[in-house]
């Protein structure tokens, strides 16, 4: 079984109100493990014009919404790929996001080729073949997974422009929390951290999208491993 991770860093908690900082994504192949430093991963950061969003989630975030600004303000492409190298992430604009993501999901072999609904074919990125977007092209359909996703990450990652068109997430979401919930003592499902805890985990949390997805496979890893 193959599913994505996913995990955001938003300025608040109303998807009305609030933006996403950064997107991580993480793919996980149950029939091929591999060591969670060469899981295929995707790590975005979406430049705002405006920062709007809670004083408590806007601080907690402040290292990444300096690194959009320092983006923002390079001088010049040399700067702005060292700063992608340092953090790890690529800067994008938000209208960009969903299409990036379609990509990353077919370059790691979530579209037939074959398959009419592509649309034709473009070479893309290291001369592989990729489908080409025209409004006739069918969504990626994934399985997600992320502590909470269900009911806060995806309220936010389905408002992206294009989303819908070009991804679409089974209604079964992946939360590992059920696998480390103390039925007879806990009053709700644990967070993370106490999830991490409880598996043996380093129970740290980082609050940086792949970190956070990486916790969230190694967390179902415990059950299948």
């Amino acid at each position: 079984m193959k599913y994505i991770s996913i995990d955001l860093e938003t300025t608040g908690l109303d998807p009305e109100n609030c933006q996403i900082l950064t997107i991580g994504a993480v793919l996980e192949d149950t029939n091929n493990i591999k060591p969670m430093e060469d899981l295929p991963t995707f790590h975005a950061a979406i430049l705002h014009k405006r920062i709007e969003g809670s004083p408590y989630a806007i601080n907690m975030n402040k290292e990444i919404i300096e690194s959009i600004v320092h983006y923002q303000t390079a001088e010049d492409d040399s700067e702005r790929f060292d700063l992608e190298r340092l953090t790890g992430m690529k800067f994008m604009n938000e209208d960009d996001v969903a299409e990036e993501f379609y990509y990353w999901l077919a370059e790691n072999d979530f579209v037939d080729l074959g398959d009419p609904g592509s649309g034709g074919y473009i070479t893309r990125r290291n001369g592989k073949m990729l489908p080409a977007i025209t409004n006739n092209t069918r969504p990626i359909t994934i399985s997600a997974a992320g502590k909470n996703f269900a009911t806060f990450d995806m309220k936010f990652i389905v408002r992206l422009p294009r989303w819908k068109q070009l991804v679409r997430i089974r209604q079964r979401v992946l939360d590992p929390s059920v696998l480390f919930t103390d039925w007879k003592s806990d009053s709700s499902l644990p967070d993370l951290s106490l999830c991490k805890e409880r598996a043996g985990l380093d129970k740290t949390v980082t609050h940086d999208a792949v970190d956070d997805a990486k916790d969230v496979v190694a967390l179902f890893r415990k059950s299948y491993i």
